[in-house]
């Protein structure tokens, strides 16, 4: 007899596979992943599951899933299952709830009474993306609302550095291990956040990135926000598919208007003809949610300008003041910044987060960097 039901939930999620295939039909047809254990070969569940589910169901053991629970408690991961009172109410709403998810930080800021919202976007986001992202997403954090992005290159982590700023709770959605960062370039920003609210996936240790886990991530990133805003993308493309996953949730989907000749505006404007709610400011959004505070209507709606946010209070590290230094009012890219510094590449990039969180630098579309003036 197993006496850590919480194996059985690392159990299952092993078993299953991630993405949430399946999940819910296990839990409405046997209610935990200890009565699926104990059923296994007394019931016939090729109906249930696929091939390679139930080949997983039948060939491996809870005990298996000590190890991660091991490998979880030395990185100070924490795990909620399904039926656990920190597992996410919204995702225990959805058809394909993730068994388990693998978190550091504050859970509690995914309470329903918190106001949630998604900001995504491009990889490779032009500097429109980039302006449009700063502005809402700073003017977000500032009336307290918590962003959910999946921090990746471009406007998700634009909107992530913007709650950063703001000192305001933000929630990154990641598809790999917490032992891992993808792009290493955001492992500072990832530590920032782990601090400041919450890095969440479903993706136990050890596990690297693989393009399928990012397309089943962006399921968490819809199901876990109130409503979902695009600020620029292509008509297929990753930040699409996050947003078919937030229409079949029922969630609110909003876009940015951009540009008719820029494809990277085509997803965004492409949403907007077929309902989607245009956001143009802040202010856009808090009041299609009633969270506009009172008397601040004026300035929420003249808000087109990111903030640099409050300076950053801790000195710089010999990092961020190299960077400073090589950087300067004509743009660079991350090449010419390590060779003007002298810093490697991921060390360079540490210092550009810590520079732009501290209101001394700004990206620049094509992934260059200047000075904040």
């Amino acid at each position: 007899m197993i006496e850590n039901t919480l194996l059985y939930w690392v159990w299952l999620a092993g078993a299953l596979g991630p993405g949430g295939v399946h999940v819910r039909d296990v839990l409405d047809t046997f209610g935990t992943p200890q009565a699926l254990y104990e059923a296994r070969f007394s019931q016939d569940l090729s109906a249930l599951l696929s091939p390679g589910q139930l080949h997983a169901v039948q060939s491996t053991q809870p005990q298996s899933a000590a190890g991660v629970l091991a490998r979880c408690g030395q990185l100070g991961v924490c795990i909620a299952a399904w039926d656990d009172e920190a597992y996410p109410e919204a995702l225990r709403l959805i058809e394909d709830p993730p068994p388990v998810v693998y978190y550091k930080g504050d859970i509690g800021v995914l309470r329903p009474e918190v106001l949630t919202f998604a900001i995504i976007g491009a990889r490779r986001p032009s500097a429109y993306g980039l302006e449009a992202t700063a502005a809402i997403a700073s003017g977000l954090a500032e009336a307290g609302v918590v962003l959910v992005s999946g921090l990746a290159s471009g406007l998700d982590s634009e909107a992530h550095k913007a709650a950063v700023r703001a000192g305001t709770p933000t929630v990154a959605c990641i598809a790999f291990g917490h032992d891992m960062c993808y792009p290493a370039a955001n492992r500072t920003l990832k530590g920032l956040i782990e601090k400041q609210g919450l890095v969440i996936g479903e993706y136990p240790p050890g596990t690297e990135p693989m393009r399928p886990y990012f397309l089943q991530r962006n399921r968490l990133i819809a199901a876990l926000s109130r409503g979902v805003c695009v600020a620029e993308a292509r008509r297929i493309s990753g930040t699409m598919n996050t947003v078919h996953a937030a229409l079949c949730y029922g969630r609110d989907v909003f876009a940015v208007p951009g540009s008719i000749f820029s494809p990277l505006s085509e997803g965004a404007n492409h949403l907007l003809g077929c309902g989607a709610v245009a956001a143009v400011s802040a202010a856009d959004i808090l009041e299609f949610y009633g969270a506009l505070p009172q008397g601040d209507a004026a300035r929420a709606h003249g808000a087109g300008t990111p903030q640099a946010g409050a300076p950053c209070e801790e000195p710089l590290s010999e990092a961020a003041l190299a960077a400073k230094r090589a950087l300067g009012c004509t743009p660079k890219t991350l090449a010419q910044l390590c060779a003007e510094s002298g810093l490697a590449p991921p060390a360079a990039m540490a210092a550009l987060t810590e520079l732009e969180l501290a209101g001394a630098c700004r990206q620049l579309a094509g992934r260059r960097f200047v000075l904040a003036v």
